[in-house]
């Protein structure tokens, strides 16, 4: 029996191994693609970025300011290695570090690729079905991150998810004619600026108002243990005020948008501020209804409007909730303690354990929040 499984194999799954695997813990990673991270790489891929959005200090090695010292002791980086106040590594520093924590402890060897069909308690721990069979476990976490895109009802008639930028379905190619980006964060942004890279003068971004600027996702101070543990002790209703209050959606650095402001400037990018009321196929091509703008056509739609916030619905957690009879919060959230137990035996980390950890939780930040929580309670 492994002392751990960890369902996932994203940054929070990664980061929760690296942790474990340093204290000499049996463990095991059950993620669909063939090797760590692979999900995000893909989606950083499609949109084209260039850098982060977290910081320096925040990475997915075990110490502190790992980042750091590993680009120190790099003989010579590339220009822009960093970006903004925050210092934001660029994706092809994040990478190399990323592969050098994974050869150095090993972690790819603990990968078992499937999905999780079911899981179940048995005498001194949990038993996990896939499709390549069964593991076993003292302890299992979950890191599945966000499950679900959020797809607006306009555009259930002319595609629905496949549109979506983070579907698996998703046409990653370029377009090849007038596009249009839907969104108003830093996704679509991302995506708006590699497509008029591609197509400059074909591609419209098309959001309810100008981006606000932020750096990061939400303020700096979510990211420490001390402010985590402080938001765990508020009521579930003022925990739910300051996640509304405080996640910083729909915003972009200011590097970001200022390279959304020269494409406009320069024609390479439209900008329409305004929503999209209807849409449908004509011809080939398809016809937005936009208010106060009239229609817009295009051959290419790409939705970048974000994920659905809660976790009702996803089956994994409802035949967890059903089967052992454990509590959710609002949005369908588990409810956890402070070593972010649901069960005895089941951790939560990522977006699904942000009512304990706090704005921070589906982030970086959020993965080193959890490993520290996981560290200073001590599974029981």
């Amino acid at each position: 029996m492994l002392d751990w499984l960890i369902l996932g194999a994203g940054v929070h799954g990664l980061h929760a191994a690296a942790c474990l695997r340093s204290q000499g813990a049996r463990l095991r990673l059950l993620d669909p693609n063939p090797r760590p991270l692979s999900e995000w790489d893909r989606r950083a891929e499609l949109l084209g970025m260039s850098h982060l959005r977290s910081p320096i200090d925040q990475d997915i090695d075990v110490g502190q300011l790992s980042l750091h010292h590993f680009a120190e002791a790099q003989p010579r980086l590339e220009p822009g290695a960093f970006s903004g106040p925050c210092r934001a590594p660029s994706l092809a520093l994040f990478r190399r570090h990323v592969a050098w924590i994974r050869d150095r402890l090993g972690l790819d060897a603990l990968l078992e690729r499937g999905v999780a069909r079911s899981v179940e308690l048995v005498e001194g721990g949990v038993r996990v079905e896939s499709e390549e069979g069964s593991l076993r476990a003292r302890r299992l976490i979950l890191a599945i991150g966000r499950p679900r895109t959020q797809v607006p009802a306009w555009a259930e008639g002319i595609g629905g998810a496949a549109l979506h930028v983070f579907d698996g379905g998703f046409d990653h190619g370029s377009p090849g004619g007038a596009a249009v980006v839907v969104g108003g964060g830093l996704s679509a942004v991302q995506l708006a600026l590699r497509w008029a890279r591609a197509r400059p003068g074909e591609t419209t971004l098309v959001c309810r108002r100008p981006p606000s600027i932020a750096e990061l996702d939400a303020a700096p101070r979510w990211a420490r243990q001390r402010w985590s543990w402080r938001f765990a002790n508020f009521s579930l209703a003022g925990r739910m005020a300051i996640l509304d209050s405080e996640v910083r959606r729909g915003s972009v650095p200011s590097q970001a948008a200022a390279r959304l402001a020269r494409a406009q400037r320069s024609g390479r990018l439209r900008v329409v501020f305004g929503e999209v009321s209807s849409a449908r196929k004509e011809g080939g091509e398809l016809l937005l209804s936009i208010d106060h703008h009239g229609a817009l056509r295009c051959r290419r739609l790409a939705l970048a409007t974000g994920f659905a916030r809660g976790f009702d619905g996803v089956p994994l957690f409802e035949g967890l909730a059903q089967t052992l009879g454990l509590e959710r919060g609002p949005w369908g959230m588990p409810l956890l303690d402070g070593a972010l137990r649901w069960h005895p035996r089941i951790h939560v980390l990522g977006a699904a354990a942000s009512l304990s950890l706090g704005p921070l939780a589906a982030n970086i930040a959020g993965a080193r929040l959890a490993s520290g929580r996981l560290a200073s309670m001590g599974p029981s």
